[in-house]
């Protein structure tokens, strides 16, 4: 049995549903030796048959009474961690998918700096090579061939020295490590990370509406239209800055969605109260 199911076939419930179906069922009482009355939000028991609360998706789910216990009583609610659930639950599944994008930053960034500190390192060589795969492709004359593509790019790369290789690569690392920062901080879903995540892109998108007047390319476009979603997700939604009431509004938000009190709409009415 689990909660309502909204128009078109959707489950209201369905971010409990994926969650529980990856990490399971958040449930109570199991091994209780006794169930009262009060416990009919987490547990309760008919015909013999104990059905167990999942405090994250709803549903209930049958157990045979334990023949052995770990404890006397149904825990309190001060002792239950209550999971995430409803909008809370969504907005981490948000927070993840920003993550997400910062993971793949920082791969990229790293893989980036790790060339740049090679290329640094064997730069002579390097450039021996290069200027050795021109004059093969140009017939022993570099103005027969125009250079474009990743030749192109290389050939740039050379004008640098090995010392602004070695420091624009340490430039990129510190970007790196800070997105990493941000990745852990929004999977773990911390506040700190909230805010760091929106100085820091929203530092950027200047600059990306900048690329993007010196030349239109889709990745640009892409990249800037995700980046200003995620700016005005974090300032509106995560209320950074005191928008919306600020964190205590987001405190009492949490309380009402995701604590106790949303157990108890969400409860069925107890057998003996009907």
């Amino acid at each position: 049995m689990v909660r309502g199911v909204a128009h078109a076939g959707r489950p209201t419930n369905r971010y409990e549903l994926l969650t529980c179906a990856w990490r399971g069922h958040v449930v109570v009482g199991k091994d209780a030796a006794r169930i009262t009355k009060d416990d009919y939000l987490l547990v309760r028991e008919t015909d013999g048959i104990r059905w167990l609360r999942c405090l994250r998706c709803d549903g209930w789910f049958p157990h045979q009474k334990p023949s052995s216990t770990t404890g006397e009583t149904v825990p309190t609610r001060a002792e239950i961690a209550l999971p995430d659930r409803g909008p809370v639950l969504r907005d981490r599944y948000v927070l993840r998918l920003i993550a997400f994008d910062r993971a793949i930053h920082v791969v990229l960034l790293t893989t980036l700096a790790a060339a740049l500190f090679t290329f640094a390192r064997h730069h002579t060589a390097l450039q021996h090579d290069y200027n050795a795969i021109m004059n093969d492709l140009s017939g022993g004359d570099p103005g027969a061939t125009s250079v474009r593509g990743v030749l192109g790019h290389l050939r740039n790369a050379f004008r640098y020295s090995p010392d602004h290789l070695v420091t624009l690569g340490l430039v990129i690392s510190a970007y790196a490590i800070l997105e990493a920062a941000e990745m852990v901080g929004l999977w773990l879903a911390k506040r700190w990370a909230e805010y760091l995540t929106f100085v820091a892109t929203t530092m950027l998108v200047p600059f990306e509406i900048y690329e993007l007047v010196a030349g239109v390319s889709v990745f640009k476009v892409v990249t800037l239209v995700i980046n200003v979603a995620i700016v005005i997700y974090l300032l509106v939604a995560k209320r950074l800055f005191g928008v919306r009431g600020g964190q205590q509004v987001e405190m009492d938000r949490r309380h009402t969605l995701s604590g106790w009190e949303a157990i108890e709409r969400a409860t069925p009415q107890a057998p003996s109260q009907a």
